[in-house]
């Protein structure tokens, strides 16, 4: 078969055509991505995601949506992301609940590490107790003491049963050796509000959830889980200087994926977020938050979550824990 002139001609002219096409359907991103947070606006958790968010789509020229998924621990943010399309445009706020503490309580509707691409941690902050100004039992030591006299007596406000405030009690109690009542809120406000309003005597969240009460003297804050005192409430000791060296835990977050979304999303959205992680005026708005940056190599992520998953199935089989 023989091809005209313009035959040729017409199919030369369509090849950079047909390449530029290519380029931009190869591209990524091309359109806005969406940030599924696990939890309802407002908490320490979504200002996390919102900050990154914001900054990400700065920086990837796309606008990053903030999409609050609240539910089952954050269970079904999680399945939202992983049976979405892995096209790097649904990105799930994953954290300590989703990937490490979930698995051991409950038949989760998709797997942490299988349907999961682990891409950056994004930050971690630590837990923080607090007290109602007129609670006597005002630092770990009292509050141990008072615990062995009235077992069971001293109730403290948390976010479910197997979040990370009320995980980091559950330690607590095995290493302290004492009963305290859990009373499980549905979240951190609502629980705050009942220690401020003296219903209960205590209440336990991530740091920056109980932050702004703490500093106004609205609670009185009595320990954080840091490895080391916040230098936003410097004067608040850590549970480990107060005896206690392997009660410090973090509510870390990070983003992730579905399984199969393309290396090169994958690599883009992983050096932009390190970016973001690394900006000045992020870090300063952590500092504030008592929110601290978690700067893990790619080969780091998945035995990081490794160890977190097997740390926390051990205190969970210890303290008895069930699914809510």
């Amino acid at each position: 078969m023989h091809l005209s002139r313009r035959a040729v001609a017409a199919g030369l002219a369509m090849v950079p055509l047909l390449a530029t096409r290519a380029s931009h359907a190869q591209a990524w991103p091309s359109r806005p991505l969406r940030l599924v947070i696990p939890f309802p606006p407002g908490g320490a958790q979504d200002n996390v995601g919102r900050l990154i968010a914001a900054k990400l789509g700065e920086r990837l020229g796309q606008q990053v949506v903030a999409d609050n998924r609240p539910g089952a621990s954050g269970v079904l943010a999680a399945e939202i992301v992983a049976r979405a399309p892995a096209d790097g445009y649904t990105v799930l706020l994953a954290n300590i609940a989703t990937h490490t503490i979930n698995p051991h309580l409950q038949k989760l509707p998709y797997d942490p590490f299988k349907d999961f691409i682990a891409v950056a941690m994004v930050g971690a902050q630590p837990n923080l107790l607090c007290a109602n100004p007129s609670f006597p039992h005002d630092t770990i030591a009292k509050l141990v003491a008072a615990a062995k006299e009235t077992p069971g007596k001293i109730t403290y406000g948390s976010s479910g049963t197997s979040t990370s405030p009320s995980l980091s009690m559950a330690l607590f109690k095995l290493r302290a050796g004492v009963d305290l009542a859990l009373a499980a809120y549905r979240g951190a406000a609502p629980a705050a509000s009942d220690a401020m309003a003296g219903h209960i005597p205590l209440v336990i969240s991530n740091f920056d959830s109980l932050r702004a009460q703490a500093q106004a003297g609205k609670l009185k804050a009595i320990a954080t889980t840091g490895a080391n005192r916040s230098p936003t409430l410097p004067d608040v000791p850590t549970f480990a200087e107060s005896g206690f060296p392997d009660v410090i835990v973090t509510s870390w977050s990070m983003l992730a994926v579905p399984a199969g979304t393309p290396r090169d999303a994958v690599d883009r959205l992983r050096a932009e977020t390190m970016a973001v992680v690394a900006d000045a005026d992020l870090r300063a708005r952590y500092a504030q938050m008592g929110v601290e940056p978690l700067d893990l190599k790619e080969s780091e992520l998945a035995p990081y979550i490794r160890a977190e998953h097997e740390r926390w199935g051990q205190v969970i089989r210890a303290a008895g824990i069930k699914t809510e």
